[in-house]
């Protein structure tokens, strides 16, 4: 008779090695688990962490722009790096400043102190032409004919950068972000970054175990196109107010706008396109008239960069024709903004309305006649054109 076997003492070997299976399978889980939380869990800090800082840049970025167009005395320039980490900007000494790369000003600006994502302050560099003191007058003109000196290279290269916003991140090598060290760019910048105020340089990168700084640039279009739109506004005011001040019923005022500027920044009698003349106006000069023109617009050679044209009805000879804008005759003063310094710009040395094509983008436009239209281009920094 053949024996059974024991089923009995069977089963419990049978569980024990589902059991191990199982325990085995939970540990797996739970070591996928922990290596998936930590992936992630890093992935969200990063992704946090690029979001402050992305926000810190552009928020400093708006505070400069804004800070250059309300300027009051010199329009478009920029506060001097702070050296001291105190959050304001450091005067010019006499006009220029001590140090153009140094921590944001964000005092000055008007801003929260900005952190980037690892919670370091925020760092500036700005071009010398845009910080300087305001006395130091027509010696040093802004307007949208200056250009930014620094470039950009690298993953997102650049040229007429006015200004440079660094987020530094964590410190990288044998950076020493100590007390002592609070303000010494190359314990917070690398990479070339460090250096590159001595060679108007600086770079952007993607980020590695060596490299991790972050740049904001602020460009010429940026910060001299709402500048632009300034000056525009107030030169429309002064001609209205000329025209204005002249009209006095029939007697010896001209009831007009003043003949335009050829070449100096002073009316030329019978020239009705040209320039603005802020400097001195004809028939009737400025002062006559009891109209003051704010010194920011003269001492930064404004009147040098926008195109003016008078019609014949409201010039001094109260003859000819109205100028005729996008196919409607009838305006009497076009004002042309003619943007952001491009190629060929400044010319220092005008040789005659041949050169208006460097500054006026549209040939309808810079041919001294008087049919206009609304500048082709839509680029942020373009020709804009006003009419009274």
């Amino acid at each position: 008779m053949t024996a059974r076997p024991d089923l009995r003492r069977a089963r419990p070997r049978t569980r024990q090695r589902g059991q191990a299976v199982l325990l085995t399978v939970v540990s797996l889980a739970l070591g996928l688990g922990a290596v998936f939380y930590s992936f992630f869990g890093t992935a969200r800090q990063t992704i946090a962490s690029d979001k402050i800082t992305q926000d810190a840049l552009a928020q400093a970025k708006a505070g400069l722009i804004g800070y250059a167009a309300g300027d009051s005395n010199r329009p478009g320039s920029l506060p001097c790096p702070d050296t001291d980490n105190d959050g304001s900007a450091e005067s010019p000494i006499p006009t220029n400043c001590p140090s153009y790369i140094g921590r944001l000003p964000w005092r000055t600006l008007g801003l929260p102190d900005l952190r980037d994502g690892s919670g370091e302050p925020l760092w500036y560099a700005v071009s010398s032409e845009f910080a300087r003191n305001p006395s130091c007058g027509s010696s040093c003109p802004l307007n949208s004919d200056t250009k930014g000196m620094f470039v950009i290279t690298g993953t997102s290269p650049a040229t007429d950068i006015i200004a440079v916003v660094f987020a530094a991140g964590q410190s990288v090598g044998t950076q020493d972000r100590s007390a002592a060290n609070q303000n010494t760019v190359a314990h917070f910048l690398e990479g070339g970054n460090e250096t590159g105020i001595g060679t108007s340089t600086f770079v952007t990168g993607i980020a590695t175990d060596a490299f991790n700084d972050r740049l904001l640039a602020v460009n010429g279009a940026d910060v001299m196109t709402p500048v632009e739109r300034r000056a525009a506004r107030e030169i429309l005011t002064l001609l209205q107010s000329y025209k204005t001040a002249s009209s006095d019923g029939g007697g010896p005022l001209c009831d007009c706008y003043p003949w335009a500027d050829i070449s100096d920044g002073s009316s030329n009698n019978g020239y009705d396109t040209g320039r603005v003349p802020l400097l001195g106006a004809l028939p009737h000069t400025w002062g006559s008239l009891g109209i003051t023109v704010p010194t920011w617009l003269t001492t930064n050679r404004w009147w040098w960069v926008f195109f003016y044209a008078i019609g014949g009805p409201v010039s001094e000879s109260q003859s000819g024709s109205y100028l005729t804008v996008n196919g409607t005759y009838g305006t009497s003063v076009v004002l042309i903004t003619t943007g952001p310094a491009g190629t060929g710009r400044p010319i220092t040395s005008w040789a005659g309305d041949s050169d208006w094509p460097t500054y006026v983008d549209d040939s309808s436009n810079s041919d001294m006649g008087t049919w206009f239209d609304t500048p082709s281009s839509t680029a942020y920094a373009r020709d804009r054109l006003y009419t009274l």
